[in-house]
Order: C-alpha cells, then structure tokens, then sequence
C-alpha cells in the first residue's frame, strides 16, 4: 500500500504536498493524456522530444519547481551539444519544438490541478531561426519532368508539379478517388499513406482517426484537417496519362502507385528516385521533394490565380462543394492546374 502511494503521489495521481518530477509526469503525460488522441506519427514526435532532449536536461525537477533559467538549460542543452559525451548540437527548431511540447504538458499539468499555471508562460520560446526552402522554377521542374525516362516517376513528378499534392497523397492514390466532376477528371484527395513502424494493431491508432491498414507498417489516414480534403480538376493530358498508366500497370493493395515488388511507396524511395531525376536534368542536388509543392504554389501565384483557388488546389481550404457553384468552381481550378501544366512546358 505504501509503494503504491509512493508510486501516485510520484505521478502526480493523487494529492501531495510535492508535485511529481518532470519526467515521472511526462511518462503519464504520454501514455494516458497523448497517447489516445494523437496520430501515432505525432505521438513519435513527442517521444522523441522527451526522451532526447527534455529528460536528459531538465527531467529531474519537480514541476512545481519549474522556473525560466530551466528552459534555458532545455534550451543550451539541445542548440549547443556536448562532444565530450558523443551529443551533437541541434538546429533551434529542434529546441523550439521541445518547448513547445513541454508546453503542451504543462498545460495539461494545470488541467489535472497539479499546478496552478503553466511556467512555461513565465519563459521565452526559444528564437528559431528558420531557413529559407529553395524551390526550382517552373523552367527547372519543366525539365526534371523532361528528362525522366521512368514511366511512374514521371507521372509522379507531374503530379506533385502540376497539383501540388502532398507526399502521402500521391502515395495512398486510389482508383476510387479518380472520379469525373462536369466531364472533367479529378482527384478526389481523401487519404494519405503513412508508415507506423510500431504500430500492430488498429486499437493502436485513436478510433477517431478512422485509419485502415494497408500492408505491414503502412496505413491509410484521412488528411489531418477537413481542409486537405479537397477535388483537383486534371489537365487533359496529366489526366490522360494517368488513365493509361493505370490501365498498363496492375494494383497492388489498391493504390495506383507502388514499389516493383508490389509494396507500397515510401519517403525513402522517392528521395532517391528525385536525386537520380536531379542529377539527369542537370540540376542542383539540394532540392526536396516537398520543394515541388511550393514550385506549384508560386506558378499558381505567378498565374495570378485568386488566393481562393490557390487555396483550393493546395488544400488550405474546401475547394468543390456540392451544389449550384460546383460547375464553376470546377473550371477556376482546372483553369489553374491547365495554366501551371502551360508554365512548366
């Protein structure tokens, strides 16, 4: 009995005089607060965050104890490193990011009455300095889009040029999200693929996220925001190349895309499918993939297309509605998708 309520009154599950050390509560703080709300990718991230940098700093004080010269410590320990112990120093985003989950605990903290308010409130966040992402011109993707001889890269590459879609959905593309809106064919985002190397079973995953299991670690998840799910109306040509790319190429797990051997397509892949397209188009090694979404998002700027329908084809915002402005809206965004298709050529 004793054990057990030196076991509560160090997590913070029962009163005390003592509130719990930082690291007891952010074990807690994980497994039952986080744990059952988050996406498993995110739930990743914030263990990660604890384990590599706020325990090993500043884990062991109390959290009522907290003051501003410990999230400075937080801070030091992360941007400046230590050789002598084999750490590497971090960006200031990483240090950003750990105060912002400490945050986020210590809100909750204040929500279970251990503590009266947030310390972090009394601190400064660390300053991030952000870098600026190089993006190619629509002259560049034009010839990387050029250049490559692969028949799904190909297509892939005009997709994340042309649409602006995200990664994880071009990946998780299936045949039912290809539909006809007015005569035109879209795309109907409404899933991405994402791998959960620890997850083993549904119960895993919050059952509000609505998930379905592909294959081994990967999984399909709605988009995080209603706003993702979005219609793109496809150029004639983009539209008919991936009607014949589809017809020529069997599924495997029902996504159009996937690996030779069948499984599905994964960051890693395509990072090394885009370094070899780079390198045969003659451009610098130093772009992303992520960078093509901004490549589109300027073309539609330079089109001098509305914020609204910018925002449309990005997935910032619902795009196609149901009802009397359906037609209309479909040929603003096809007018958009069609114009950065002309911009890349």
């Amino acid at each position: 009995m004793q054990k057990k309520r030196e076991e509560y009154e160090r997590t913070g599950k029962t009163h005390s005089e003592v509130t719990p050390l930082l690291r007891d509560w952010l074990d807690r703080w994980l497994e039952e607060i986080v744990a059952p709300r988050l996406r498993p990718s995110t739930l990743a991230t914030y263990r990660s965050v604890v384990e590599a940098g706020i325990k090993p700093s500043i884990g062991g004080i109390r959290i009522g104890k907290l003051q501003p010269r410990h999230f400075r410590m937080l801070e030091e320990y992360i941007v400046k490193g230590d050789e002598a112990a084999g750490r590497r120093p971090r960006s200031s985003a990483t240090a950003g990011s750990a105060w912002r989950t400490l945050h986020k605990a210590l809100d909750d903290a204040v929500k279970e009455g251990l503590i009266d308010s947030n310390p972090c409130d009394k601190s400064e966040a660390p300053r991030v300095a952000y870098k600026e992402r190089k993006i190619l011109s629509p002259a560049q993707a034009g010839a990387l889009i050029r250049s490559e001889s692969d028949v799904m890269w190909h297509l892939m590459w005009r997709l994340m040029f042309e649409t602006g879609m995200r990664q994880a959905e071009r990946f998780a593309l299936q045949p039912s999200e290809i539909i006809v809106v007015d005569g035109v064919i879209c795309i109907n985002v409404e899933w991405q693929l994402k791998v959960y190397p620890h997850v083993t079973k549904l119960e895993d995953i919050p059952s509000d996220l609505n998930a379905r299991h592909v294959t081994g670690k990967y999984w399909l998840v709605p988009p995080k925001t209603n706003r993702g799910r979005r219609t793109i109306p496809l150029p004639k040509s983009l539209a008919s190349e991936l009607t014949r790319y589809m017809e020529q190429h069997p599924l495997s797990n029902d996504l159009v895309f996937s690996q030779k051997d069948g499984s599905p397509l994964n960051r890693m892949v395509e990072t090394r499918a885009w370094k070899k397209a780079l390198k045969v188009a003659g451009l610098p090694q130093d772009y992303v993939p992520h960078s093509a979404r901004h490549t589109a998002a300027t073309a539609l700027a330079q089109l001098g297309m509305s914020d609204k329908v910018r925002e449309g084809v990005m997935g910032h915002t619902v795009a196609i509605s149901n009802g009397v402005y359906t037609h209309t809206t479909v040929s603003d965004l096809l007018n958009a998708t069609s114009g950065v298709e002309k911009l890349l050529s």
